[in-house]
This record gives structure tokens, sequence and C-alpha cells, in this order.
């Protein structure tokens, strides 16, 4: 009875707190498919109604310290109330403890209440429904394993929610049913690294015939279709320079005939990358835009070739003829100003570019993306090695000196001609995010005005002001 009055107590000193609080109005909770399709704006806009309304209360913490104190008494009356903040609340952090309250109180309305966030937006909203789903009666597989359903992983709100399930999994060798599963996405293009994961940590002694048997199963790579020597490079110097690229694109596995010839386009191919980036550089140094030839444009590196043989050994594949000419012909492009983080931009250069994701391919992330994945992959079954991930450049809030997420990268082995640029919202391939970047001038964030406006507080004037200086970048673009 004592824990009873203590949360009848608290409740009611929750309740009375509630109602002396500002208007900060509701916020329905959204699932991944409605936050997909917001506009830029619309996102800001929710945004920024949730840290005006953090901003609106000035006894935040001692509410929210009540709301725990409720979950932590596992007062059942609270459940509606702390219903009501988990799916409405626009203050975050009043959210997050409501949502906590109401696992450690855990009534049939609370738990259901959690369960119907599998497909929220919110990592929290998932994370928590999948609290309840695995302390649910039953076996992990019976609460969770529709989860894995053809039907739900063919959404992005699916694959979201059996992402982060797999991150809950208990050990896979104690079910049969989930060492199938994991074994079966162990390729999946985005459930493959956690599910990999699960498989690493299970018994190998259970694992092993299951990838072996797996791997057997394998099927071989389709044949690319047939194909005369000479017939894609000729094209390529008629001057078909997208369609054979299309092409070559279309091949996934390459034999020795398309890589050959693949080889040989690369190589055309980026000699005119060279001289575009020779050309623009000048161009946009003539503009004042502050990167120096010798940062901008440093060459090859002088052990690409062993580079590229090391990495054909380690992964059991060329790298792909795109990337492979790239490095051996051009190297790098860097026009990203970062001697001016610490200093004034050039007068009459908008410094808001920064933002517009300057052109940059490297390869300093090269031997650490081997040192580690060599660590990584040690004493590993070959089918739960997974790819080598291969950071090319900074993301553009980096390159903008802002804190950012992940680089753009390419995975390896690929045995296709064109590696995914990926990590980078176009979903574009290593030859198509060149082009994109040309065609803007050595910018790939021209088409984000959008996000500037509602993020940035651009005005038009500043739009015009960027589009007037960019339109008096004039450089000999040669098409690839």
């Amino acid at each position: 009875m004592t824990g009873d009055s203590d949360g009848a107590r608290v409740l009611e000193a929750l309740l009375a707190a509630l109602g002396r609080w500002p208007d900060v109005g509701s916020q329905p909770r959204m699932n991944l498919e409605q936050w997909n399709a917001l506009t830029v704006s619309e996102v800001k806009a929710y945004q920024d109604k949730s840290i005006a309304a953090v901003r609106a209360v000035d006894d935040l913490w001692p509410l929210t310290d009540q709301i725990r104190e409720v979950g932590r008494l596992r007062h059942e009356p609270a459940v509606p109330t702390l219903i009501r903040l988990w799916q409405e609340c626009p203050v975050n952090p009043v959210m997050v403890a409501a949502g906590h309250a109401l696992f450690a109180i855990g009534t049939v309305e609370a738990r259901d209440a959690l369960r119907s966030g599998i497909h929220d937006h919110d990592h929290l909203g998932r994370f928590l429904a999948l609290k309840v789903m695995f302390t649910d009666d039953g076996t992990p597989w019976d609460n969770v394993g529709h989860l894995f359903s053809d039907a739900s992983l063919a959404t992005a709100a699916g694959v979201a929610a059996a992402y982060d399930a797999l991150g809950h999994l208990p050990p896979v060798s104690q079910d049969r049913r989930w060492l199938d599963l994991c074994v079966r996405l162990r390729d999946h293009e985005i459930l493959g690294g956690p599910a990999r994961e699960v498989l690493q940590q299970a018994d190998p002694a259970v694992i092993a015939p299951a990838l072996d048997a797996a791997r057997a199963a394998r099927p071989a790579p389709a044949r690319p279709p047939h194909l005369r020597p000479g017939d894609l490079v000729t094209r390529y110097r008629d001057g078909d320079h997208r369609g054979v690229w299309r092409d070559l694109g279309a091949v996934a596995h390459l034999d020795d005939r398309w890589r050959a010839e693949a080889e040989q386009v690369a190589a055309l191919t980026m000699e005119r990358v060279r001289q575009n980036a020779v050309n623009l550089t000048a161009a946009l140094q003539a503009r004042g835009w502050p990167v120096t030839v010798a940062k901008a444009l440093p060459g090859p590196a002088a052990d690409v070739e062993d580079r590229l043989l090391e990495l054909e050994q380690i992964t059991g594949s060329a790298v792909p003829p795109a990337l492979a000419a790239y490095w051996r012909i051009v190297g790098t492009i860097d026009l990203v100003p970062r001697d001016t983080w610490d200093g004034p931009f050039p007068a009459g250069v908008p410094e808001e570019l920064t933002i517009a994701d300057p052109l940059e391919i490297v390869d300093r992330g090269l031997a650490f993306a081997v040192e580690r994945w060599q660590d990584k992959t040690k004493n590993l079954h070959p089918e739960l090695t997974g790819p080598m991930k291969i950071a090319i450049a900074a993301d553009h809030l980096h390159k903008a000196n802002i804190s950012g997420g992940a680089p753009y990268s390419v995975r390896l082995p690929d045995t296709g001609a064109d590696p995914l640029v990926r990590d980078e919202e176009h979903g574009l391939t290593f030859t198509d995010y060149l082009r994109h970047a040309f065609a803007g001038k050595g910018f790939l964030r021209l088409d984000r005005q959008d996000e500037w406006r509602a993020y940035y507080d651009f005005t038009s004037d500043d739009l015009a002001e960027l589009t007037g200086w960019l339109d008096g970048v004039d450089y000999e673009h040669l098409d690839f």
C-alpha cells in the first residue's frame, strides 16, 4: 500500500505540474513512411516545434523526474497520462521519460502502446517496441519473426524494424530458425551487416556447416552477353559515353573479355575526368575559390599499382575498372577549402558554397580500411567477412567543418565495372557521381536549396549571389 500511496502522490504532483505548463500543443508520433514523405520544410517545422516546446518550459527536469518516479513505482493509474505524453508531447525529454516509464509499469495497455511504435521514424520508438516484443510471453521467434516476412522487408519501415531487431537477438544457436534467417540475410544490402554480426557471436561448430552449405548453394554468376572485342571502346570514342557505361553497369560480374573492354573504356573516361578536373580547378581559382592546385590535384599515389594488387589479393577480386582507372590516372580531387576553416573566406566568394558539397575523392582512408578489414575478418568463415568499406570522401557536413555523418564510401569486392558511391544521398555509381559533380561545377548539392532555406536561413538574395558567382565559373567541360 505504501507504494500505491507514493505513486498516487507523485501522479497527483505530475498532473498538477502539467496543468501549470504553458500550451506546447501536441505532436503525434510519425511512422517512417510518413516521415520520409515530408518535405525538407515540413521536417524542419516538426523539429522546430519540438525545440520551441522545450524552450517554453522552465520546470522541465523536475517534471521528467516525476515521470520516471511513477514508472519506478509502477503506478498503474498513471498509464493513460503517460501514453498521452508518449504519443503526443512535443517536449522530447518528457516523451522519452514517458516511454521508459510505460515499459517499467508494464501493464497490457502500456506494452500495447509501446509495441505499436515498431515502425516509428524515431529510433527510440522502435527500440522500446522491440524491448516489449522480446520480453513478451513466448519465444523471440514467435514474437518478432514476422518482422522478417517478405511483405515487411519490402518497405523502408519494415527494413528499419528488422535491422533494429537483429541488434536485440539472443544467441542464435538457441533457435535454428534465427540461424537460418541470418544465414539467408548475410548478403542483404542493408541487413547483411547485422546478420553477419549475429552469426559471428554464435557457436562456430553450429554455424560453420550451415555457412558451408550456403556457400556451396550460392548460384554461379550470370554469364554476361557476348561481346566483340573493341565494340565498347569504339562506341565510347564515337561519343556514346553514357550508353557504354549503361551497358557496363548492366553486367554484375565481368568475365575476362568484358573486364578487358571495361578497363580500356575506364582509362579513356578518367583521362577526360582528369582534364575536366584541371580545367575546373583553374576556373574556380580564377573566381577566387580558396584551393591550390597542389592540394586539389596532387596526382596519383606513387604506389598505386601496389595498392590495387593488395586489394585484389585480399578481397579475391580486381578493383572495379572505373575506380582503378581513377586511382591510376587522376588519383585525387579535393576542392574542399579546409584552409579557410580557421580564417576569413575570400571577399566576394559565397561562403555558403561550403555546404554545397564540394567535390572530394581521395584515397587517404585506403590503408586504414585494409588494416581494419583484415583485423575484423581474421579467423572468420569466408561467408561472414562481408565487404570492405573504403572511405573516399567526407560527407557534406564535415566538408563544411560541421560535425556530420558517415563518409562517402565504396565497397569491395565488387565484380562489376562501376561501384556504387554509398552513404551519399544521390545513390549514384562512381562514374555518374563524377558526372553529377562536374555538372554542378564541382558542387554536388546544388539541388538541395530547399534545405538551405530551411536550415541555414538562405534568402533569395543569398541564392542569387551564389548562382551569379557560379555562372561566372567558366570552364571547358568534356563529356565522359
